[in-house]
């Protein structure tokens, strides 16, 4: 099994303690075996509030997507994602939370994200007019650890996902 931890940004410390992740996802496992294997675990959102709403329009099925940035992935040596990878979600303070499992996965530009790609995420930022200016705005405050800024062309990874266990 080939774990891969991709928190990147604020939200769930580097270091989170491995045994309550070890024990969810064998818990996970044991509800459902075809999760057995190479797995992701990543923080989602920027602060524990924010965080927490997350987490719920996920559990809702309000949130069916995720989006990744292939610059910092190749920055931080993380494996591109791809459709069957499973993910463990941490919670702000690093806990898992629940495990989602990518349904599809595809490269746009970030010019070309519009209301059809924004639809996966949560209700509140479904509006272009709200999600790319914050996006932008968030990606921006990370890409300049890497010398990096958001630009109409970068890449945008379109993540698809639909929730396999939660707590």
């Amino acid at each position: 099994m080939n774990r891969v931890f991709a928190i990147i940004g604020s939200g769930a410390e580097n270091n989170p303690d491995q045994q309550p992740i070890d024990d969810f996802w064998n818990q996970a496992v044991d509800c459902m075996p075809t999760l057995l294997g190479d797995h992701q675990v990543r923080s989602i959102g920027i602060d524990e509030e924010t965080t927490g709403l997350i987490i719920n329009f996920i559990k809702t099925r309000e949130k069916v997507g995720t989006f990744s940035l292939p610059w910092i992935m190749t920055a931080e040596n993380l494996p591109m994602s791809y459709e069957g990878l499973p993910i463990i979600l941490l919670s702000y303070d690093g806990k898992p939370e629940l495990v989602v499992k990518l349904t599809e996965v595809f490269e746009t530009s970030f010019s070309d994200i519009d209301s059809k790609i924004t639809s996966i995420d949560g209700p509140p930022v479904r509006d272009p007019d709200v999600w790319i200016p914050l996006h932008r705005n968030y990606w921006n405050g990370i890409l300049k650890d890497y010398g990096r800024s958001c630009t109409d062309d970068m890449p945008v990874l379109v993540e698809k996902f639909k929730l396999v266990f939660s707590k």
